[in-house]
């Protein structure tokens, strides 16, 4: 029945080979002797085949698409068997003295794996070889390796795999297009924060915030905010808002960064500060040590047809020096994640995030003041508390595949 069902498996093999394609074969050895195995191989590359008898054992192994090189050495690197082809003539033993009188044997298999660099422009590397199989990787045969920062690809394959790999980059390392996203970060008084221009559509419920601690830090628990998401029909307008804002004295923009980030792929602004503080040592000595606080901006871009989806998170680190524990203050971290779309090209506000700030101003009885000694009888200083809204206003819009490098240059 066995060698029914080899006979009728040889048939498959080679009829397959005829219809598909000459040097790509499918190999299924479910359980066959090594010797029908290796006779199986042999058939499909029209070889005659001269086997010792110490061909023993079964075979089970699955493999598509590959050479009947490749079939070859991975069913004798499996069984410890040595080869050598001589024109149209397979020989293949376990012992290597069957190959005296010929050319000199290569042991368990031939290994005509070659070294070869490849590129990777467009995506990073280890995500470019990530779809590519290694039909040997047990066997320590084939190797595929990558390198992000220079964006090379090292890979130890025969020369139809090297072949077959560099086709397969060629297909999925493209340009594509990407999305620049421009962030306005505003730190405003919050009550002139309704006077910018935006459309506020949502509101942000208390309970998607979360208050956290960093490293030893006290836990102050969650903060009770409240804000939204908004729209701004006019970016050119909110830069003219931005700017009255600023020199009304009712607020000023933080910061203006820009990054560029693929279909999917996250980008992140990160806006940081090291807050020192002073912290008691042994025999009553002080040292200054420092705590980082940032604010940091995580946008992930989905594009479709009608636009794109923006997947933002924020959080917004700040110490509090009242709640001071051994001298070491808390960080009070602010964190909301929100799933809103947009209009390529149009801006969307995200508010919600408040911060008080202690402001000190000095008055002065102009001419008095600035005389020596007695001047500081005509001029003092006033402290107040007001509480400033942070407002995040993101501009998504797409660079065409062609015009990336072009437009990464001017910024």
């Amino acid at each position: 029945m066995k060698s029914i069902a080899a006979v009728f498996f040889s048939f498959f093999i080679v009829f397959g080979c005829f219809a598909d394609d000459l040097s790509k074969i499918n190999f299924d050895f479910d359980d066959v002797s090594t010797k029908t195995a290796v006779q199986l191989i042999a058939d499909s590359a029209r070889l005659n085949l001269i086997g010792a008898d110490d061909l023993q054992g079964s075979v089970t192994m699955r493999m598509k698409a590959v050479t009947w090189e490749d079939a070859l050495k991975y069913v004798s690197r499996s069984k410890g068997l040595h080869y050598n082809v001589q024109g149209d003539v397979l020989y293949i033993s376990h012992d290597a003295k069957y190959f005296e009188g010929l050319d000199s044997p290569l042991p368990l298999g031939r290994d005509d794996n070659k070294n070869s660099i490849f590129n990777v422009k467009h995506m990073l590397a280890s995500e470019a070889i990530a779809g590519f199989p290694l039909f040997s990787r047990d066997l320590n045969q084939e190797s595929l390796s990558a390198n992000d920062a220079s964006g090379v690809v090292l890979a130890r394959l025969s020369p139809s795999r090297l072949e077959e790999l560099a086709m397969y980059l060629h297909a999925v390392d493209f340009p594509r297009s990407q999305v620049m996203i421009e962030a306005r970060i505003v730190e405003v008084d919050r009550s002139f924060s309704k006077q910018l221009g935006v459309n506020w559509a949502g509101t942000i419920k208390a309970g998607n915030f979360v208050g956290k601690t960093a490293g030893t830090f006290v836990d102050v628990g969650a903060l009770p905010l409240t804000g939204g998401i908004g729209f701004v029909s006019s970016s050119a307008m909110l830069d003219m808002e931005l700017a009255a804002m600023e020199k009304g004295g009712h607020g000023k923009v933080i910061s203006r960064p820009n990054v560029f980030a693929r279909d999917k792929q996250q980008a992140r602004i990160v806006k940081g500060t090291e807050v020192p503080y002073q912290q008691t040592a042994g025999q009553g000595a002080t040292s200054t040590s420092f705590k980082e606080a940032a604010l940091s901006l995580d946008v992930t871009p989905f594009i479709d047809d009608t636009g794109v989806r923006l997947d933002i998170k924020l959080a917004k680190d700040e110490p509090d020096f009242s709640n001071a524990l051994n001298g070491v203050p808390p960080i009070k971290t602010v964190s909301l994640s929100s799933n809103v779309r947009v209009k390529l090209g149009d801006t969307v506000a995200l508010g919600g995030v408040y911060s008080t700030i202690e402001t000190t101003q000095e008055h002065r009885v102009p001419g008095l003041a600035s005389i020596p000694f007695l001047g500081r009888i005509f001029r003092y200083e006033t402290q107040s508390m007001s509480t400033a809204e942070l407002i995040l206003f993101i501009t998504p819009t797409l660079i065409p595949a062609e015009d990336v490098a072009e437009v990464m240059q001017t910024r």
